[in-house]
């Protein structure tokens, strides 16, 4: 078999292993531009997908200049071949600049020799997984070893989140006891991870005695069927419920599951007897979320509840400074002018996930710091991206906002000033300034209003109003994301 770079540990003599910390170092490696491709596939297919299908996939090895990646089983395989094999290929090739190839196979089809030599990956991930669980600290209790670079430290915080952030810190601090059960929620790409993975490392920083455990809520279902199959849970008993802070991301993924929402129930209720405290995050608020039991929907109400909106446009340059800063760490010459990152913050209209997936995008066409990044690439990249960007019609702007509060066109185009119709018409004003090249006198017109003065006055308004008032942040936010919904009907 020919030269390989292996998924696990070969137990490298010293000069072996200093060679390959000097290869990792090179961008250009497999494994390194298989995770680029990744970030890139992320923001070009449905969440759903990507989460169930793509995510799942293990780099495996580079053999003769290809490169071979698994997926788990024959249903995996096929979903892969039948719907994504020729995006991740095309990607692929864009990617890696030595040209190699992309080999994507079922791991039990893969030569015994391989498989032998770098082991089943996603065995050796759940044996990691349980070892940190259950590594001693100097009191003799668990730990997880947290998640690297997901800190509060480099977590961007706003109106629209920083009430949720609040509650987080507040129990890493372990202050006034509150709600034994909190519930972080919001649509997927807004931060939540981020929220339970900052908490988990902020208190193993701490260091203060307490046993901590993330997982995710997909991690539980998958550990409780295994066990209830081989008529044994004591493992996942031991793992979650042995803990003074549970932290479980995406609840969603076990409604509809009643024995796992029973089993789920009971951990939730022996956590916090023994006066710990559970963090769960879901996608949808508690009244919203469906398909649990009685029990544990009573459990979901009573808890703490705190929303994670989409970023305002603030928070949104500060996410693209940020993760630029981060890439420009690896890649000195990854530098962003202010035009080309009001330019991403204007086009991107989803959560702060598909921010990052321009920059890693942009990072990639780039070549990993053969060039430096410029206003064509950039172009490039949103267009592939976002499509083409058509900016909302001043007509789709002010339907927006009638649909959000509930207005009809006369009251939006009136002059009364009673705040239930100023309010929403100062924010349509402000919006089809930010988000049109529209001068401020076609504004005025498009509200049958004779001075574009009444214009200016609200865009400056509104924009002073969401520097100080997160409620103002939540109604824009809520108006713009209607306005993208309408041009897609």
């Amino acid at each position: 078999m020919g030269r390989q770079e292996e998924s696990g540990n070969w137990g490298k003599s010293t000069n072996e292993n200093g060679q390959a910390a000097n290869e990792r170092k090179d961008a250009h490696r497999g494994r390194e531009i298989w995770n680029s491709v990744l970030n890139d596939t992320r923001v070009r297919i449905p969440a759903e997908d990507f989460d169930k299908w793509i995510a799942d996939l293990r780099f495996v090895a580079e053999v003769d200049d290809e490169v071979l990646i698994a997926a788990r089983d024959q249903l995996a395989f096929d979903r892969i071949n039948s719907n994504h094999r020729p995006l991740l290929k095309r990607i692929w090739r864009k990617a890696d600049p030595k040209g190699r190839a992309l080999k994507i196979s079922c791991w039990k089809d893969i030569p015994a020799s391989t498989r032998d030599l770098v082991q089943n990956p996603w065995a050796v991930e759940k044996s990691q997984a349980k070892t940190t669980a259950t590594a001693d600290t100097k009191d003799g209790t668990s730990r997880t070893e947290g998640a690297p670079g997901m800190t509060f430290a480099n977590l961007v915080t706003g109106g629209t989140n920083k009430r949720a952030v609040g509650l987080a810190q507040e129990i890493v601090e372990g202050g006034k006891r509150g709600a034994d059960v909190s519930l972080i929620y919001g649509r997927q790409g807004t931060g939540k991870t981020h929220i339970l993975r900052a908490i988990e490392n902020a208190v193993l920083h701490l260091d203060d005695g307490r046993r901590v455990t993330y997982m995710t809520a997909e991690e539980f279902v998958t550990a409780y069927v295994d066990g209830a199959m081989a008529r044994d849970t004591r493992d996942l008993k031991s793992w979650v419920r042995n803990n003074d802070l549970l932290l479980i991301d995406d609840l969603q993924w076990i409604a509809g599951k009643a024995k796992t929402d029973t089993h789920f129930f009971a951990t939730i209720r022996s956590v916090t007897k023994e006066g710990g405290r559970v963090v769960l995050t879901a996608d949808e608020a508690p009244g919203d979320l469906k398909g649990f039991s009685e029990r544990m929907r009573g459990e979901i109400m009573g808890a703490a509840a705190s929303e994670v909106g989409l970023p305002d446009q603030e928070m949104r340059r500060e996410i693209v400074r940020l993760h630029a800063a981060m890439i420009r760490e690896d890649q000195p010459n990854f530098e962003l002018s202010e035009e080309m990152i009001d330019k991403i913050v204007s086009t991107v209209r989803g959560p702060g996930r598909e921010l990052c997936g321009v920059l890693w995008s942009l990072q990639t066409e780039t070549g990993y710091g053969e060039d430096e990044p410029d206003m064509d690439m950039l172009v490039t990249v949103l267009r592939r991206q976002q499509g083409e960007y058509q900016p909302p019609s001043l007509d789709n702007i002010k339907r927006a906002t009638m649909r959000v509060f509930g207005l009809s066109k006369p009251e939006i185009e009136s002059a009364n000033k009673s705040r239930s119709i100023c309010h929403p018409r100062q924010i349509a004003m402000y919006l089809c300034r930010e988000m049109t090249d529209k001068s401020y006198p076609q504004i005025a017109g498009a509200f049958k209003k004779k001075d574009h003065t009444t214009v200016l006055h609200a865009w400056r308004k509104v924009r002073n109003e969401m520097q100080k008032d997160p409620d103002m942040i939540r109604d824009v936010e809520r108006v713009r994301e209607t306005v993208f919904e309408i041009q897609a009907e």
